[in-house]
């Protein structure tokens, strides 16, 4: 059932808020609310047109988990085949899972290093334009966390597009980390 663009728009900002304050909530005190980042939709869904349904937009992007982890003075990096820059490991929510899980399973997805969740560095919302009346809001929780297993390796996934989703992992101490890293000054408070 087709929905008007505004009802839906309404819907998920109220959905992302509560996703970011159920997290929020399990992992942390008074972590950094930061407000919404408008974004562009992901490359691969650059034909799609503005969701007519909630359900729709969960089909395509329900929320986004990132994990900051910490080990021996060091934060575990990931660059990616298809965007410029070093980032933490992170991705797209798996339906039934908590925005925590989706970190840890993306970190090890991504990493080959098992990490647990110690707090939350920062939430916000990505603001979806996908040319409709409003914004589109997917909640982001980028928790820290610190590796409890596992060795370094990146996978040889490839995205829709043919790049490798992750070309790199890497240790970085304070001195090292690049200077592309994203969210680096947060993470230098951290290191």
């Amino acid at each position: 059932m087709s929905e008007d663009p505004e009802t839906v728009a309404e819907r998920l900002r109220e959905r992302a808020r509560r996703l970011r304050e159920r997290a929020v909530a399990e992992h942390a005190d008074a972590p950094l609310m930061l407000d919404p980042q408008p974004i562009d939709p992901p490359p691969h869904a650059t034909d799609d047109p503005f969701p007519s349904s909630v359900e729709e937009q969960l089909d395509r992007l329900p929320g986004v988990g990132g994990l900051v982890v910490i080990d021996e003075g060091r934060v575990l990096g990931v660059k990616q085949g298809y965007r410029d820059g070093w980032t933490n490991p992170g991705g797209a929510q798996d339906p039934g899972e908590s925005l925590a899980e989706t970190a840890v399973r993306e970190t090890r997805e991504e990493t080959n290093i098992e990490a647990e969740v110690t707090g939350v560095l920062y939430a916000r919302d990505f603001a979806i334009d996908y040319g409709g009346p409003e914004r589109v809001h997917v909640p982001l929780v980028v928790f820290t966390g610190r590796r409890v297993g596992g060795s370094r390796a990146a996978p040889l996934v490839r995205v829709s597009s043919g790049e490798p989703e992750i070309e790199d992992v890497r240790w970085f101490d304070a001195e090292s980390l690049p200077a592309d890293f994203r969210d680096r000054e947060l993470i230098l408070e951290l290191l």
